[in-house]
Parts: structure tokens; sequence; C-alpha cells
């Protein structure tokens, strides 16, 4: 009878434990909106989308773009400012295309055809907290 008690301890202590931990699911991302990843109707068209975002490690950007009309290009912050597209760190040209923000910190994404239009974001990653 001893051992039940304890065990039974124990099973509540875990159940309890497991009710105060905060778990989060990653999210996706759809860049664009319903839109996709395409010339932006406006210049600022996606300096509004992302302020309506929220950016967790291991969530995901969804760039929806047809293959040959886009692409996706990560680059450094003077690649992004000047939309040089010459080295970037990472670049899609098939759509559409997934990125995992694996990374905690800000980063740059442009399309290399259409920046000078304004199709590009920056993204600040933030840490996904889990708290006990």
């Amino acid at each position: 009878m001893p051992y039940l008690k304890l065990n039974l301890v124990a099973v509540t202590i875990i159940v309890i434990a497991y009710m105060h931990v905060s778990t989060t699911v990653p999210s996706l991302h759809f860049v664009g909106g319903i839109g996709g990843w395409v010339a932006p109707p406006e210049p600022n068209y996606y300096e509004k989308w992302v302020k309506g975002e929220n950016f967790f490690r291991f969530d995901a950007l969804v760039f929806i773009f047809d293959t040959g009309s886009h692409t996706l290009a990560e680059v450094t912050k003077e690649a992004y400012d000047t939309c040089n597209t010459t080295n970037p760190i990472y670049i899609d040209t098939w759509g559409p295309a997934t990125v995992r923000l694996n990374v905690v910190g800000v980063h740059f994404y442009i399309c290399t055809m259409y920046c000078k239009s304004g199709q590009k974001i920056t993204v600040d990653v933030k840490p996904r907290n889990i708290t006990f």
C-alpha cells in the first residue's frame, strides 16, 4: 500500500508540472497573406504585413510564388537596403518556398527581380519561451 501512495504522489506531481508548462506550436506565416510573394501593389505592402506578425524560433515562412516569376533570397542588411543581389546568403528560384526560422535575430529577404519595387521583408525572430 505505501508504494501505491508513493506512485499516486509521483503521478500527481508530474500532472501538475505538465499543466504548468507553457508550450507553443510553431506557426506558418504565409508571406504577403492571401496575395502571396508577388510584386507589391503599394510600396509599403510587405512592411505593413510584417507589422501584423510575430515571428518565433522554429516558425516557418511560406513564400507562395510562381517559378520563373519571382525569387526568394536571404541577404545581408546592406544588400537588403540597396537591393544588391550579387551575393545572397541563400536563394530559392523554385516556388513555393519555405524557410524555417531556426536562428533568433533579424533576417532580410528579397525578391531578386522586384526588390526595388518593395518586394522585401525584414523578419525579427524572437526566442520561443518555454516556461515551467
